[in-house]
């Protein structure tokens, strides 16, 4: 099974292009899913993460999501922190689900994973697609998808890599600024280049 890394910052468009790939026919391992999955379930990572952020869980010991983006989005070495503990987790996870797939028979396995050069898991890809899109579209988009405010939208890009850092990494670009219609024909042909 051939697996192909796909990442972008925030408001990019991933999830869309995951969702395309997915009905052509790939097989789909979400690292946020899997994030907000162990966010809910997984104590010992909650706990690891109050350890080294304080007062971050909810009083049914849940992750607060928003507390913690507030502390990690504004420093760069909080965020780098966070990773460092999450991937842990979000890798064994994820490594449970393409044993899955792999048993499925799914020949091209999609890891959508927005840190997937920061936390060193592209090296576990045969390939890596980049997402990229207009600054402005990016905050239009964040801000809609989760109700927060512009300056809070323009923070998340900001402590995220600009499109230079995946042009140079990606062997894949798709930039999503154009309409539904026309990223799906840019998948389609990217899909073909992918099973051939």
């Amino acid at each position: 099974m051939k697996i192909i890394g796909l990442t972008g910052g925030s408001g990019a468009g991933k999830s869309v292009v995951a969702a395309e790939l997915k009905k052509l026919g790939a097989g789909i391992v979400d690292a946020d899913a899997i994030y907000r999955k162990l966010c809910d379930e997984n104590l010992d990572m909650l706990l690891d993460l109050q350890k080294a952020f304080g007062d971050i869980l909810t009083i049914d010991k849940k992750l607060d999501r928003a507390k913690l983006a507030g502390i990690v989005f504004s420093d760069s070495n909080k965020l780098k922190k966070l990773n460092e503990i999450t991937i842990f987790y979000i890798k064994k996870a994820s490594d449970e689900k393409f044993k899955a797939l792999k048993d499925k028979g799914i020949k091209i396995a999609i890891y959508d994973a927005p840190t997937l050069f920061q936390t060193g898991t592209d090296s576990i890809c045969d390939g890596v697609i980049g997402i990229i899109a207009d600054r402005n579209i990016r905050i239009e988009r964040i801000i809609k998808r989760d109700n927060i405010s512009e300056k809070a939208a323009i923070a998340r890009i900001d402590a995220q890599p600009d499109d230079k850092f995946y042009y140079d990494r990606c062997q894949y670009i798709i930039k999503n600024n154009v309409s539904h219609e026309t990223l799906k024909n840019q998948v389609k042909q990217l899909w073909q280049r992918l099973v051939k």
